[in-house]
C-alpha cells in the first residue's frame, strides 16, 4: 500500500509538476535502509570494507552517521553510496537534500552526486577552493565556502532548464537559462542511478561523512528548504498527512475492529505515512511510564494521549489511556506537525483478547510454561528445530501449569495507571472481575479456572495462569472468558502426555 501510494504521488507530481512530495528518506541509524516504505536500500559501495556506522556530532547533536572511506585511485577502490532513482522522480524534476562532511585532508575537485552514471565529468562537487558546484556553469562564490571536516546542509534543485544549489538554508548558485545540466539521461542513465561520493577519475574522490540523504519529486521551494534546515532530523516538508480508518484500528492481540480499544489495553493503528522511522519503545521509559511520543508520533484517544509501543510508517501499536468510557470514541494520529483527520471507533471496558504466535496463520496461543523453561507450541512451529531463544518448543502437559498472554481484561486490584510498568508485588495485580474468569476449551467441553488472571510485569499486558487438565492429546481451541465477554476463537492450545 505504501509502495502505492508512493507512485501515486510521484505521477500526480511528474503530471503537475507540483510542490515536492518526499519520496525517499534515509537518516543512517545503524542501517541503509530507508526510514520509509517504499525505496529500495542503498547499496553500499565499500571495496576497502572499512566503511561503517559511527557515532559523531551534527549540528549539535550526537547521531549515527554513514563512514565513507577508500581511496581515490584506483576507480574500483572509492568508497560510497549508490541510490535508485528509477519510477520516484522525473529525469528533470527532483530535488535531494544532504547533510554530510567531506575530510579535512582533501584538496582539489571532490564529487559530491553524480546522475550521469559517470559518463561526463558532470555533477555536484567542492570545487579546489571549498565552493559548492554543479559542474560546469553553477557556482558559489563569497562567503559560502564548506569548510572540511564540517557537516553543511546542501539542497540540489533541478527543474527543467535551471539548477539551485542551497547550502544551510540559503541560495547559494543558480543557473535558470534552460540549462539541461542535472537531467537524468535516458541514454546515459536509463537505470536512473544516483552515486554519492562516487567519481570517474582519481583526481576527485574524498572520504566523507554522511548524515541525511532524501529525494523529492518536484522543487523544494526556498521557505520549503529553511524550514526544513530549522529541524532537518525531523521534518515532515513533502510528506502527507498520517491516513487510516476506523477498519485499521484494531486489538493488537486479535486484530478484530471491533471494540478495539480498551482502558490501559494495546491496540493497534494500521494506515498510511503515520511516521518515519521504525522504532519501539525499549529505550524511551521514563520513571517506569512507557512513551507518550515516540519519534515525533503521538496518539490521541477522545484527546488523550495513548502510551507508544512502536511506530513505522504503516503500523503503530499503543496502549490506551484510562478514564475512557464504553461506547464512540475518536482517534487522531500526530507526527511531528502533521495531523490525521479524526476517525471513530468503539471502546469497551472488558475485551478479551489473546496473543498468539505469528507462524501458521496465528493459529497458537503465545504460552509459556510457568516455570519458564519452554514456549508451549508445536516443535516446528518456527522451524529452529524444536528450540527457541534457549529454550524447548513443545506442547503443554498435563498437570503443569501453563501461562497465556492477553489484552483488554479490564482493571485490577490495586489499579496501576495505563503504560506505567507494575512494581513488584505479592499475589500482583488480579483483574477485578477475577472470580468471572474462565477457559474453555474446545467448545466448552472442558472448563478451566485460572490461577491467576492479571497484569505481567510488562504495561498493558495481562497473563492467565491456569493449571493443564488432564484430557487427550491434541490441539484445544482455546477461548478466555471474562465477565461473560469471550476472546475470539481459533487460538489452539497443543497438550501432550
Amino acid at each position: 500500500m505504501r509502495a502505492l501510494i508512493s507512485f501515486l504521488l510521484v505521477s500526480a507530481a511528474l503530471g503537475q509538476a507540483q510542490n515536492a512530495v518526499q519520496v525517499s528518506n534515509y537518516l543512517f541509524q545503524d542501517t541503509l535502509n530507508p526510514q520509509r516504505t517504499g525505496s529500495a536500500a542503498l547499496t553500499a559501495v565499500n571495496p576497502s570494507g572499512n566503511n561503517r556506522f559511527v557515532t559523531d556530532t551534527v549540528f549539535g547533536q550526537t547521531r549515527k552517521v554513514y563512514d565513507i572511506t577508500g581511496s581515490s585511485g584506483p576507480l574500483t577502490a572509492q568508497g560510497g553510496l549508490i541510490y535508485q532513482a528509477k519510477n520516484k522522480v522525473a529525469r528533470d524534476n527532483y530535488s535531494m537534500e544532504l547533510i554530510f562532511r567531506m575530510d579535512a585532508a582533501s584538496t582539489g575537485w571532490r564529487r559530491v552526486l553524480d546522475v550521469a552514471n559517470l559518463q561526463r565529468s558532470e555533477g555536484l562537487y567542492l570545487d579546489p577552493s571549498g565552493y559548492l558546484a554543479y559542474y560546469s556553469g553553477v557556482s558559489a562564490t563569497g562567503t559560502d565556502k564548506l569548510a572540511a571536516g564540517t557537516y553543511y546542509h546542501v539542497v540540489m534543485v533541478k527543474k527543467p532548464g535551471a539548477v539551485l544549489l542551497y547550502v544551510n538554508g540559503a541560495l547559494v548558485a543558480s543557473r535558470t537559462d534552460g540549462t539541461a545540466l542535472g537531467v537524468m539521461d535516458a541514454g546515459l542513465n536509463p537505470d536512473q542511478l544516483v552515486r554519492l561520493f562516487l567519481d570517474d577519475d582519481t583526481f576527485e574522490w574524498a572520504p566523507a561523512r554522511i548524515a541525511l540523504f532524501r529525494v523529492y519529486s518536484g522543487p523544494l521551494s526556498l521557505a520549503e528548504i529553511q524550514t526544513i534546515y530549522a529541524a532537518p532530523f525531523t521534518s515532515t516538508v513533502g510528506l502527507p498527512a498520517p491516513g487510516f480508518q476506523s477498519s485499521g484500528i484494531v486489538n493488537s492481540a486479535s486484530y478484530s475492529p471491533s471494540n478495539a480499544i480498551t482502558p490501559g489495553g494495546f491496540f493497534t493503528i494500521f494506515g498510511t505515512d503515520l511516521g518515519d522511522d521504525f522504532s519501539d519503545w525499549s529505550q524511551s521509559f521514563v520513571d517506569n511510564f512507557a512513551p507518550r511520543r515516540l519519534n515525533n508520533v503521538r496518539v490521541l484517544v477522545n484527546g488523550l494521549e495513548s502510551y507508544i509501543s512502536f511506530v513505522s510508517s504503516a503500523q503503530i501499536n499503543a496502549i490506551a489511556p484510562d478514564n475512557l468510557v464504553d461506547g464512540p470514541v475518536t482517534v487522531v494520529v500526530e507526527y511531528s506537525n502533521l495531523r490525521s483527520t479524526t476517525v471513530s471507533t468503539t471502546a469497551r471496558r472488558i475485551n478479551p483478547a489473546v496473543f498468539r504466535f505469528t507462524p501458521q496463520n496465528n493459529r497458537y496461543l503465545a504460552s509459556t510454561a510457568n516455570d519458564g523453561s519452554a514456549y508451549i507450541a508445536p516443535a516446528n512451529l518456527f522451524s529452529t528445530n524444536g528450540v527457541l531463544n534457549g529454550l524447548a518448543l513443545r506442547p503443554a502437559r498435563p498437570g503443569e501449569y501453563v501461562v497465556i498472554y492477553a489484552t483488554g481484561l479490564g482493571p485490577t486490584a490495586p489499579a496501576v495507571p495505563a503504560g506505567q510498568i507494575p512494581a513488584g508485588r505479592n499475589g500482583g495485580y488480579p483483574v477485578t472481575s477475577s472470580s468471572e474468569v474462565r477457559l474453555t476449551l474446545n467448545g466448552q467441553t472442558t472448563t478451566v479456572t485460572p490461577a491467576y488472571t492479571g497484569l505481567s510485569g510488562f504495561p498493558g499486558l495481562h497473563q492467565i495462569v491456569f493449571l493443564v487438565p488432564d484430557i487427550a492429546n491434541g490441539e484445544y481451541d482455546t477461548v478466555l472468558v471474562v465477565n461473560g465477554f469471550a476472546s475470539p476463537t481459533g487460538a489452539f492450545l497443543p497438550i501432550s502426555k
